[in-house]
């Protein structure tokens, strides 16, 4: 009997695991089906670029498949999920 397993999203991880390199690597991600109804990967935001600070993340939220907001402009919680 054979058994089929299904694919993960490994073979689409980087092997240098830095925030620059991670957000260019998600929008080419296609180790699970969130991608096919959606016109770019959400990535979060941090300061980055030559005068970015260390970052100092205490905390990282992650979410579901973004909404048509999110979406659209590239950027996490600026549809209803983000406001109060």
């Amino acid at each position: 009997m054979t058994t089929k397993t299904k694919e993960d999203a490994s073979r689409f991880v980087p092997k240098e695991r830095t925030l620059p390199v991670l957000r260019k690597a998600v929008q080419k991600c296609r180790g699970c089906d969130l991608y096919r109804h959606a016109t770019q990967a959400v990535f979060g935001e941090l300061e980055t670029g030559p005068s970015a600070t260390k970052s100092k993340v205490s905390i990282m939220m992650i979410g579901e498949q973004p909404g048509d907001s999110e979406d659209k402009e590239g950027r996490p919680f600026v549809g209803p999920a983000g406001r109060q």
